[in-house]
């Protein structure tokens, strides 16, 4: 079974990408899992107990991004896997198709904070740089 990634972060060019993903799958058997790197938390410095309110604080958006996801493949006839993890976008990705053995990782060209790009480097083009494996961006 082929394993693909597809990065989430709530813009329309990463919706396009699991749109690109849930069309690809549809040429074989192939399982999807839907990533959102959560930056924020990795500046805790507590436990998931001592700081439960900021977590799920901080958790709501990407929540959200990953049901949407889910909606969205299953409205397609698609079922997915979703995660939220801590760390930097393209790390942290990189990390998990390691983990997954994944084939593939699709990922939007731009995200939806412009002004961070600028200031950080682009986040796909990172990926390209560390990804154990093909990493198509989505444009």
């Amino acid at each position: 079974m082929k394993k693909c990634i597809v990065c989430l972060d709530g813009s329309p060019m990463s919706l396009r990408a699991l749109e690109l993903a849930i069309e690809a799958s549809r040429c074989g058997e192939t399982e999807i899992l839907a990533v959102t790197a959560v930056e924020a938390l990795s500046f805790f410095d507590c436990s998931a107990k001592d700081c439960e309110k900021a977590f799920a604080h901080i958790l709501r958006e990407p929540k959200r991004i990953l049901a949407e996801a889910e909606a969205f493949a299953e409205e397609r006839g698609v079922a997915i896997r979703t995660l939220a993890e801590p760390g930097r976008p393209a790390e942290t990705v990189a990390r998990i198709a390691r983990q997954e053995k994944a084939d593939v990782i699709y990922i939007g060209s731009r995200g939806k904070d412009d002004v961070e790009q600028l200031l950080l480097g682009s986040v796909s083009t990172r990926l390209v740089q560390i990804a154990p494996c093909t990493v198509v961006v989505v444009r």
